[in-house]
């Protein structure tokens, strides 16, 4: 095959409608890191995408990355992206001859502006700023404005002023989302440069990873708030058994409660997408988190056994390594609760509350559907026009569902080549790698065998699965203790959590959210379990053994 040319063997075509073809030119990855590999909604499509753009612009920019872009695009409403490296044409054709491009690394504006920023990143440790940065400054103004969004309630706005909230509410989604975007070097960088290391070494990214637990604190935020409630149910005889009774078990309960609600409340729970819903959505859901609600987890690390497998000329750098990048990753589920599923939430329930009324109106025939509608169409149908009528939205969210059913690849076009790293300017080769290793962290590889994957704990724990390919199956059926089979979790799971005897998700590597909150609150976990959705028969006994990164239907 010529190179550059479209390799067909990896676009996946499941019957005569729905063919995944590569957008263009070169490779691309489908992102399942926020939305598993379910198609955007079409209301959220360009917020995301302007977010996206934008925010990892600044990132590649600012630490010096040999990339020219992460460029997004759409195939049936699902999230690909090509990496372009400096240099490359439109077209790759793959590498030129190594002492081409050692020269071309030395001598190319692009490349030696990139190279001098690279430098200047590690030279400042400049992950730390953007860490401080979150934390110091810019978190609590995101927190007041998602509180100010809030505290309006869209439901007693007329059409016109809704329209105007919705506005405001996109508009604080897209800023705050940047800023994630912007800032998530301060997690990527020192924890990819601490497994790239450790790769050196002969030290496998899951065991990297093990090193980490105990150093994100937002994982474990929603027990460290609930706490009150924790000591209280314990305490208290009989159980009690609605939302009100616990609340009358003491007003520091009361006040972690509402403090709970209000700062987890609206954010997504099941994806960053608005399809997802939110806590607030639920009783029951709040009913059974809190019923469940533990004190918060201290997970103790020992990093000495996996530091006499260094050599001893490094393991001070192995030290120095590992501390930044527990440093780092407390950026990770904090920034992205905060500025990226709470914002969305807020969007969430203002666009619902317009669908709500175009129901009513007998323009759609479900609220959703209002989802699959974009931004203008949304407005002239809230105007009386009578386009996109409800049988095209709902049109759109079946076919929606089709494409989730057809399986999204993971890349389409020719395989990636890798980057020569041996040619690149030092600065420049170690961000390349550093950023090569926790996208191999984050994402993980393709499993040898269904129900297989990569295993989180030491202790196999047996117990009913529940499937939750769907919000109502959580809402309605999960209990404690229960094995949560899914696709992919995100940072707004994080309230649910400790109610989960073990946790089975489809997607993701070491690093991912699931391996990170099983971590910080010792669940058992696997991840990566190619097809456990459908494998897994909902309500059946399963046990998952995170020493072999299996799961076992019993």
């Amino acid at each position: 095959m010529e190179s550059g040319a479209i390799d067909m063997t990896m676009t996946n075509r499941v019957d005569s409608t729905i063919t995944f073809e590569p957008p263009g030119p070169g490779t691309w990855m489908l992102d399942i890191t926020h939305h598993g590999r379910r198609p955007i909604t079409r209301f959220f499509s360009a917020a995301y995408e302007a977010a996206f753009t934008t925010g990892m612009g600044a990132l590649i920019e600012r630490y010096g990355l040999p990339l020219a872009e992460i460029r997004p695009a759409s195939v049936h409403g699902c999230s690909y992206a090509r990496v372009i490296g400096l240099g490359e044409p439109e077209v790759p054709k793959g590498p030129p001859p190594k002492p081409v491009m050692w020269l071309a690394a030395r001598l190319h504006p692009a490349i030696r502006r990139r190279n001098r920023a690279a430098a200047a990143a590690w030279a400042e440790k400049r992950w730390r700023a953007d860490v401080d940065e979150w934390f110091d400054r810019r978190r609590a103004t995101v927190v007041a404005a998602n509180l100010a969004i809030q505290r309006v309630d869209p439901a007693g706005l007329d059409d016109e002023a809704l329209l105007v909230h919705l506005d405001d509410a996109v508009a604080n989604f897209r800023r705050a989302a940047f800023g994630s975007f912007e800032l998530h070097g301060g997690d990527l960088i020192p924890t990819g440069d601490f497994f790239a290391h450790c790769d050196s070494w002969g030290i496998d990214i899951t065991t990297a990873a093990s090193l980490l637990a105990g150093a994100s604190p937002a994982s474990v935020e929603t027990a460290r708030v609930l706490a009150p409630v924790a000591r209280a149910m314990t305490a208290a005889d009989p159980r009690p058994s609605s939302i009100d009774e616990i609340r009358r078990l003491g007003p520091d309960v009361d006040a972690a409660i509402d403090d709970w609600l209000e700062q987890h409340g609206r954010r997504l729970l099941f994806s960053d997408d608005l399809d997802s819903p939110t806590l607030a959505e639920s009783p029951e859901l709040q009913l059974r988190a809190l019923s469940a609600a533990t004190e918060p987890p201290r997970p103790e690390v020992d990093p000495d056994p996996v530091r006499a497998r260094v050599p001893a000329v490094d393991r001070h750098r192995f030290d120095e390594l590992l501390a930044e990048a527990r440093s780092g990753l407390r950026l990770r589920d904090d920034n992205v609760g905060v500025a990226w599923n709470w914002p969305a939430g807020l969007v969430r329930r203002a666009v619902l509350e317009v669908g709500r009324r175009l129901v009513d109106r007998e323009q759609l025939h479900r609220a959703e559907h209002v989802l699959q509608l974009d931004p203008r169409e949304v407005t002239v149908l809230v105007g009386g026009a009578q386009a996109p009528t409800a049988d095209d939205a709902e049109g759109r969210w079946a076919f929606r569902d089709a494409v989730v059913a057809a399986g999204p690849p993971t890349t389409l076009g020719p395989e990636p080549t890798p980057p020569p790293f041996d040619v690149l300017p030092a600065p420049l080769a170690r961000a390349a790698r550093a950023v090569m290793a926790v996208i191999d962290a984050m994402e993980g590889v393709e499993a040898a065998a269904p129900l297989h994957g990569v295993g989180i704990g030491s202790t196999p724990y047996r117990g009913r699965a529940r499937v939750v390919d769907d919000a109502a199956t959580a809402m309605t059926s999960l209990d404690a203790g229960d094995v949560v089979v899914t696709s992919f979790t995100g940072p707004a799971w994080n309230s649910l959590l400790p109610m989960v005897g073990a946790l089975v998700v489809e997607e993701g590597g070491p690093l991912c959210h699931a391996a990170i909150v099983a971590r910080e609150f010792g669940i058992p976990t696997v991840v990566g379990a190619t097809d456990a959705t459908r494998q897994v028969p909902d309500g059946a006994t399963v046990e998952v053994d995170p020493v072999e990164g299996v799961v076992r239907v019993l």
